[in-house]
């Protein structure tokens, strides 16, 4: 391929390390601006389809938490009575108005009543004087529904279950953003190798038109144009190979960069794009502690907590279907207007009404089953701190080692830098050879990759920390600003 093709090549792969991605992209919006950590990081908070759907999990919950407190909604009852025929003729109505209590199964209750004509002396106790009676009372349980019933278990449960929701949305949130963090770097990491491979590139066509030049005056020999082909050649497929990352890792950066309406967008790349610098001075700290704090910051630990105070809930729910039942109700009842004499005046009264089980197979049934699933959740528990323990000390050494690497591979690739640049001059001086030139820059080449590839795991092993940890400082800083 003439020197010419290889300069277009060489431009058409420049513009591919900058974001356009011609064909393949052409029917898919590309970011205006230069994309940053900060604008996938909101992005992805706000539209990604997961989150999305966490959310709606919480307000699903908090609707039924919201539908378990109507339990105690006040409510109006009422009846109304009247015989066609038959040889008494009596009518009557009333209604009350009632709410139940979220203490003591107690009931608070109001009612009016009125009735008119003749009733048998079954019936007695429909008779009122001529304007009605009312009355007003409470209801308590003594014993059965005395700490908890139906409706507060329900009640309970539901809020216990909301906040299970909302650990598992910061459970998603946290795992999403790692994700987003470890995609972004592995597509600004593809893009700087990219950059780097275009260099070398470069490096090689200038070369070969300064080597056309010489050979057709016959200054060098013409191997040297063939080998620096060959060098050419195998650049040009490093040059293709990074086009792929850099495409592939684009596309899979596009599912946490949406538009506000939700669809994928291409990043955009620039040279000044970086990945936020975190310090890791908590690498310092002991690493029992860093454990410690790991543990009490994980939801999927706290969201487990919270499911035996689910079934300890069941358990005292099962415990009350067991107890016998002793309810109280007082009430005060007047009728106003003419009537019978024993009729008129004040009455205040006392009901006490019981009901006693004589076998409990059911509460004993449902308390033995919630009791063996709160022992599974308990193991399921332990076993839950042992990994995240283990995940967390084996991540620390995860963390040291990539940031040693990283810190090998950078000063690797000064020395390759150093040595190509030398041999270059050395080149140019006439002094040395194309093939120890051409393996020297092959050899920067690979500390090139070493070093991007150094990054790129420290950086996932960084991200795999912070998962493990269910903490990322780096996110939060971003979203702050």
């Amino acid at each position: 391929m003439p020197i010419l093709s290889r300069i277009n090549f060489l431009a058409a792969s420049l513009l591919l390390s900058i974001g356009n991605f011609g064909n393949a992209q052409e029917f898919r919006t590309t970011a205006q601006q230069p994309t940053q950590l900060a604008d996938v990081i909101r992005s992805t908070s706000e539209f990604y389809p997961s989150i999305q759907a966490a959310q709606a999990r919480i307000r699903e919950k908090k609707a039924d938490s919201l539908a378990a407190t109507g339990a105690f909604d006040p409510r109006i009852d009422g009846t109304v009575s009247s015989r066609l025929g038959g040889y008494y003729d009596g009518s009557a109505g009333g209604a009350g108005l009632y709410k139940n209590l979220p203490f003591l199964g107690a009931e608070i209750f109001t009612e009016y009543s009125i009735s008119d004509g003749s009733f048998p002396v079954y019936e007695d106790q429909l008779v009122t004087a001529n304007t009605g009676e009312a009355r007003v009372g409470l209801a308590l349980s003594l014993i059965r529904d005395r700490d908890i019933d139906d409706e507060r278990f329900a009640m309970l449960k539901a809020e216990l279950e909301t906040d299970i929701a909302g650990l598992g949305l910061e459970n998603e949130r946290i795992a999403i953003f790692q994700q987003a963090y470890i995609t972004y770097g592995r597509w600004l990491i593809a893009a700087r190798l990219l950059d780097a491979y275009n260099e070398l590139l470069s490096v090689a066509l200038v070369r070969g038109e300064a080597l056309e030049r010489q050979v057709s005056s016959g200054d060098v020999a013409e191997i040297l144009l063939i080998e620096n082909e060959q060098a050419i050649l195998q650049r040009e497929g490093l040059v293709v190979d990074a086009n792929r990352q850099v495409q592939l890792s684009a596309e899979r950066l596009s599912l946490f960069l949406r538009s506000d309406e939700g669809l994928p967008i291409y990043p955009n790349y620039a040279d000044e794009l970086t990945i936020p610098v975190d310090e890791e001075e908590f690498l310092n700290l002991p690493v029992t502690q860093i454990v410690e704090l790991a543990l009490a910051n994980r939801p999927d630990i706290a969201a487990a907590k919270v499911l035996q105070e689910q079934l300890q809930l069941e358990i005292r729910l099962a415990d009350n279907l067991a107890k016998p039942q002793l309810d109280l109700k007082f009430y005060t009842a007047r009728d106003f207007g003419n009537g019978q004499l024993n009729r008129l005046g004040t009455d205040h009264v006392v009901e006490l009404s019981f009901s006693i089980p004589l076998e409990t197979r059911r509460a004993k049934g449902k308390r033995a089953s919630a009791n063996e699933r709160l022992i599974g959740v308990g193991y399921d528990l332990r076993l839950l701190i042992d990994e995240a323990e283990r995940d967390m000390r084996s991540s620390l050494v995860n963390l040291r080692a990539t940031s040693e690497l990283k810190d090998v591979a950078l000063r690797e690739l000064e020395v390759a830098q150093t040595l190509a640049e030398a041999e270059a001059r050395r080149f140019e001086a006439g002094t040395s050879d194309y093939f120890l030139l051409n393996v020297r820059e092959r050899m920067l080449g690979e500390a090139q990759l070493r070093r991007w590839q150094a990054e790129l795991n420290h950086q996932v092993a960084l991200a795999n920390y912070y998962g493990i940890s269910m903490n990322l400082p780096i996110i939060d800083k971003v979203l702050s600003n």
